[in-house]
């Protein structure tokens, strides 16, 4: 258990890397989206924006600039091949931000876990609609294009508008009221578009994404867009399919009465509040005003959009590496010991380009023990440091030229590996020997 937990501290700094990396990366693409769109929405590029808008999510949510970096910083001299070591105070603070970051993330699993009691409780109320609804709903499927039977439609007495939730059992509630033909029409059309466009799916990674980042503003903004996006898409793939702009939205307007619609990450609903449909009006006759773009044109909008979007996340992830190599040289602790008697032995095998940190193996040593390195050095001659690390970066070592032997005390229980610094010049090869007693 206690070499577990040494290895697990010195786990503390690439954990909250990887969180702020793809915080950053995600932020990123947001701030480019925000930049074109104004640009590209006013020119009716909706159908770039909205699929961009899910793109972001997946950034979001896998940290993919951390791990382009981490296999780089293997074979990248650039970075001295210390990219995401630790140090004594990097890993003090990473461990302070890792508390802090897992105190948020349960106080915001609290409340989504309370929403979705919420919810289900709801859910648990409903009861299934009469045949001719049920009849009506197979001819709108189809007309959607949805599959019949893929969506079961009930009533509640506890939903106050129409609704469409549930992941993989997905579920239409309706409230228990009389709607005429063409009011089921659009309802019922504009929850099925919602699953088409698998809205359900995209609030609810929305929803972990802001669990995860919660210290991020940019996040905060970003779900606030995919709640908006949501319906602007949802209303315009709506009103092509049922033809009548003025008709939808007059059903829509209608609801408004019914109050206290509900906002959550684990449905959608047919409105949110009167001001955000007063938004969505104004956008869709904007829409309806604008060319529909060429396809041609719209694949060169986006080879453009992930070029700007692809640089810009390099250069962000590249400036980041470049800080965290400063920030490691100012606060790496190196302790330099005496050199014993040389002598040879093989065991472990360490390539080591020039002017690169290396690290080989993971091992455990107890307070009091020992542990002695030996070996020798390929091409012998500039200056080589050789020794142990702890999991907190603390580093002990001599410098060689050729052969090696060292003993080190182990001060503090905790994992330890062997590490190696090629300053000489040229790329070696260092063999040798690791054991402890």
């Amino acid at each position: 258990m206690k070499g577990f937990g040494g290895c697990w501290m010195g786990w503390t700094i690439k954990i909250m890397a990887a969180i702020l990396l793809t915080e950053l990366t995600g932020s990123t693409l947001l701030v480019c989206w925000y930049a074109v769109g104004r640009f590209l929405d006013k020119r009716g590029y909706l159908n770039i924006l909205y699929p961009f808008l899910k793109v972001i999510a997946v950034f979001f949510l896998v940290p993919v600039s951390f791990l382009v970096l981490r296999i780089a910083g293997h074979n990248r001299s650039g970075w001295g091949g210390i990219l995401f070591w630790p140090t004594p105070v990097i890993s003090i603070w990473a461990k302070v931000a890792v508390v802090i970051w897992g105190i948020g993330f349960l106080l915001m699993l609290t409340y989504r876990a309370a929403e979705a009691v919420r919810i289900c409780l709801r859910v648990d109320s409903q009861i299934c609609c009469d045949r001719e609804r049920q009849v009506l709903f197979e001819q709108i499927c189809r007309e959607a294009e949805v599959p019949v039977g893929r969506i079961r439609l009930c009533e509640s007495y506890q939903v106050p508008v129409p609704m469409i939730m549930g992941l993989f059992h997905p579920v239409i509630l309706l409230p228990v009221e009389e709607y005429t033909k063409p009011e089921l029409q659009v309802i019922l059309t504009h929850e099925l578009v919602h699953y088409k466009h698998m809205d359900l799916w995209l609030k609810a990674a929305a929803s972990l994404i802001l669990m995860i980042g919660w210290f991020n503003p940019f996040v905060w903004l970003y779900c606030s867009l995919v709640e908006r996006w949501t319906e602007y898409a949802c209303d315009y793939t709506a009103c092509e399919i049922i033809g009548d702009t003025k008709e939808y939205f007059e059903v829509i307007l209608k609801m408004t009465r019914m109050a206290g619609a509900i906002k959550s990450y684990l449905s959608a609903s047919l409105f949110e509040s009167t001001h955000e449909l007063v938004r969505r009006v104004g956008r869709m006759a904007e829409y309806q005003k604008l060319e529909k773009p060429r396809r041609s044109r719209t694949i060169w909008v986006c080879l453009a959009v992930f070029s700007i979007s692809f640089a810009s996340v390099m250069a962000v992830s590249l400036q980041t590496a470049a800080v965290y190599q400063k920030l490691y040289d100012q606060t790496a602790s190196l302790q330099e010991e005496s050199e014993t008697q040389p002598s040879w032995f093989t065991g472990i095998t360490v390539k080591a380009p020039d002017q690169t940190w290396v690290s080989s193996g993971l091992f455990y040593a107890e307070k009091g023990q020992s542990i002695m390195i030996n070996g020798s050095i390929r091409p012998s001659g500039g200056p080589v440091k050789i020794g142990i690390s702890n999991s907190d970066g603390e580093m002990r070592y001599i410098e060689a030229s050729s052969d090696y032997l060292q003993e080190f005390q182990v001060t503090e229980s905790d994992t330890y590996s062997f590490i190696v610094q090629n300053s000489s010049g040229v790329d070696v090869e260092v063999v040798g020997y690791v054991w402890c007693w």
